[in-house]
């Protein structure tokens, strides 16, 4: 085994920054290296934006490091191809989050190439993103690898659940889970890309999107966090509305903005929230839109809020099941028409 008991995991990325957030998983994944015993085969599942494929190229090079102490070390000719992505012994495949855009017959092609001994490190890494979008058959061509892998290779996968895996890929894979990190720390890394930016659109950035860097980023980059805020007050009173039309023209952008889903639920769950609050006087209120959270206080009860916010958390459950996107957004204004008594 390359790591062998004693060493460091090193976790400052290329441009000097440390990997901010997700201590447990950092921990978890420090222990098996210092121990000798990383997988073969590793799964990291998070959201999108959670930094999953910026640990697997830090463990990735961590195998390939020459270093007798921390790994990766930063210095030696492994690391800085491994950190520029050009060492010859890791490979990334996948990386598209499209369903059932990873096939089989990539699948096969690194089957045949996982037996080629390395080039120049002890071991072959190989990075598979996204892996969610891999077909069944991909999955099941897969399954062989892992289940009797060449001695000389190791697998990072990456997804945003591992429910999205067959069951007998899961199995065999040591998953480790990432997530968003404190809204105040995730406001700080956004406030080194980002400084021209208020300190309070920062901070309301990373708690519409959790914590995740990676999508709050992006959506402050390209305006579509503006585009969410501008979105969820005309979505919460779809959800009193008289009528289901006016959800269902609230929701039409989200048909084009597949990408924008998990911040619009959580923004709505902040509104749900602050209703509650609203209904008892207390504060402080959270969400980006406390005109919609009082709508809400007074048009709904605090049971018919309390069973909106489940439904919620439901439909996050149900959008990590590769479900077609229109049937998702069918089923967002049913149920949340439903859990509002409409």
């Amino acid at each position: 085994m390359i790591l062998n008991g004693g060493l460091r995991v090193n976790w400052t990325l290329p441009n000097g920054t440390a990997f901010v957030g997700n201590d447990a998983a950092k921990a978890q994944l420090a222990a098996r290296v210092e121990s000798g015993s990383l997988p073969h085969a590793l799964l990291l599942e998070g959201p999108v934006g959670s930094g999953r494929r910026t640990m697997a190229r830090l463990i990735a090079a961590a195998a390939v490091c020459r270093s007798a102490g921390e790994k990766p070390c930063g210095h030696c000719a492994a690391c800085h191809k491994a950190l520029n992505v050009i060492h010859p012994d890791i490979t990334e495949l996948g990386g598209a989050e499209e369903a059932r855009s990873f096939h089989i017959d990539a699948v096969r092609a690194l089957r045949e190439e996982a037996y080629v001994l390395p080039n120049e490190a002890p071991v072959r890494v190989f990075i598979l993103c996204d892996v969610q979008s891999m077909t069944d058959q991909a999955q099941n061509a897969l399954l062989k690898l892992l289940e009797e892998p060449p001695s000389h290779v190791r697998l990072i996968l990456t997804c945003e659940n591992r429910s999205q895996l067959l069951e007998t890929v899961r199995s065999r894979l040591f998953a480790v889970s990432l997530s968003g990190i404190p809204a105040n720390e995730a406001a700080a890394v956004l406030k080194r890309h980002l400084p021209d930016r208020s300190d309070e659109e920062l901070l309301r950035a990373a708690t519409l999107w959790s914590g995740v860097v990676g999508q709050a980023l992006r959506s402050l980059q390209d305006g579509s966090y503006r585009e969410i805020l501008d979105l969820l007050p005309p979505l919460a009173q779809g959800i009193v509305a008289p009528s289901e039309l006016e959800l269902l023209k609230a929701t039409a952008p989200l048909e084009k903005a597949k990408e924008a889903v998990p911040a619009v639920l959580n923004g709505l769950q902040l509104i749900l929230r602050d209703a509650l609050f609203c209904r008892y006087s207390c504060s402080p209120l959270i969400s980006t839109s406390p005109e919609s959270a009082q709508l809400l206080a007074k048009a709904l009860t605090r049971q018919q809020l309390l069973a909106l916010l489940d439904t919620v958390g439901d439909l996050y459950a149900a959008r990590l099941r590769n479900i077609n996107h229109t049937l998702f957004l069918t089923l967002l204004c049913s149920r949340l028409r439903s859990a509002a008594g409409k």
